[in-house]
């Protein structure tokens, strides 16, 4: 069985303020998550549905890639960019994944 750690997030922006939402996560890509080893693969989503909400779908070697990802240099440079752009708690989802098409489990 696999060791890789998935994360699932969501976060609701302030109505019509998806995109900047977005923006602020932008110098992530490439950038600070290129150096955390473990971290896989993150990808920033945006609902078709609703462009203020927001997902991402976080892969990392193992539970404790994501708790380095926790504490590493990606998180503390975008939460000060974050005021005024999420309207409440994000909600998060910790998995583990068990079949994949593109990513080796």
């Amino acid at each position: 069985m696999s060791d890789k750690f998935a994360v699932y997030v969501k976060l609701t922006a302030p109505e019509g303020k998806g995109d900047d939402l977005v923006a602020a996560f932008s110098e992530l890509y490439p950038g600070p998550l290129d150096a955390e080893p473990g971290t896989e693969l993150h990808i920033i989503h945006q609902a078709v549905d609703n462009p203020d909400v927001v997902f991402f779908y976080e892969l990392y070697t193992d539970k404790d890639a994501h708790d380095a990802h926790g504490k590493g240099d990606a998180l503390r440079a975008v939460l000060p960019k974050l005021g005024g752009l999420v309207a409440g708690p994000p909600e998060v989802v910790q998995a583990t994944p068990r079949h994949a098409k593109g990513v080796s489990l």
